[in-house]
């Protein structure tokens, strides 16, 4: 019978754990979505000024957001968004806004991904 108890509480950490990982995820990838489009926005609107302080904030977001992450979601698939994130300020400087709105995009892709990832459907479990 303790055996079965210690499963059942096992199982339940884990459920806990599982829905706490999912809520984390999609909080601050919707955050980082919502400051992407921002910043894809006011490069459409040719405002290099504000395109460039959505990127920093961006930035930091993420490097915030990359602690918490980095306890639910292999390395690698941070890495990539961190890549993408770190070209966005050097792009609104340039005169290629085209291209920083381009990165925005993947970046907006990169963590819809991120957090489609950890849902519980049948492609991320096998």
């Amino acid at each position: 019978m303790k055996r079965m108890v210690t499963a059942f509480a096992l199982l339940v950490v884990s459920v806990v754990l599982c829905i706490a990982g999912n809520r984390v995820t999609t909080n601050l990838t919707g955050n980082l979505t919502q400051t992407l489009s921002a910043a894809e926005q006011a490069a459409s609107r040719n405002d290099r000024a504000q395109a460039y302080t959505l990127s920093k904030k961006a930035c930091q977001d993420w490097t915030d957001a990359h602690q918490v992450l980095c306890t639910f979601q292999p390395h690698s698939r941070l890495e990539t968004i961190d890549q993408t994130l770190a070209t966005l300020p050097g792009l609104a400087k340039c005169d290629s806004l085209w291209q920083f709105a381009s990165e925005c995009a993947r970046g907006k892709i990169l963590a819809k991904n991120l957090q489609e990832s950890e849902l519980p459907l049948l492609q991320n479990i096998l």
